[in-house]
């Protein structure tokens, strides 16, 4: 399937509202996202960083109506959001947490692939690991993406819901 131009969506401003995000669009050729904010500050990022990204062709990216994220919608259907803070954590260098200690950033993101490869084994949705861990969809979503170090009780959680013990989920195998 051949890739489109570029995609774009864009959302009404509201005054006094600088740091939401105005815009996304995703470049085919630079293969990465621009986000423009209210405050008129542009960044992109490569798609790569995604975990969430399947890597199959963009469909759509659209800026929520609050305009806190963006959703991008693949043509494998998988459909992911970007929040404002992970575009900033990835273009931004005075951000406070931009790219900050390799190691911890590495460590979450293992635990979330190991998160994700077995819920996947299991053959749950996140929705359904979520409810079954009792947490929220998107708090999943952060620690499967490795954007969130999650607590010894998260884990426990996650862990009771896959019916594994929690060593499972941070010994690499």
């Amino acid at each position: 399937m051949a890739k489109a131009a570029a995609l774009k969506s864009t959302a009404t401003l509201a005054p006094g509202l600088e740091d939401k995000i105005r815009d996304a669009r995703y470049q085919v050729l630079a293969d990465q996202f621009l986000v423009t904010f209210d405050s008129g500050k542009e960044y992109s990022f490569a798609r790569s960083v995604l975990d969430c990204d399947d890597g199959t062709d963009i469909v759509k990216v659209e800026v929520d109506e609050k305009r806190f994220f963006f959703y991008v919608l693949q043509a494998s259907r998988n459909k992911y959001e970007v929040p404002w803070d992970r575009v900033l954590y990835e273009a931004e260098a005075s951000y406070p947490y931009f790219r900050g200690n390799r190691a911890k950033i590495e460590k979450s993101r293992a635990v979330g692939r190991q998160v994700r490869r077995l819920r996947h084994i299991k053959g749950m949705t996140q929705a359904q690991l979520a409810r079954a861990a009792g947490i929220l969809r998107p708090n999943l979503s952060r620690v499967e993406s490795g954007k969130h170090r999650p607590s010894l009780e998260t884990l426990e959680r996650i862990a009771a819901a896959l019916k594994i013990p929690v060593v499972d989920l941070v010994l690499r195998k």
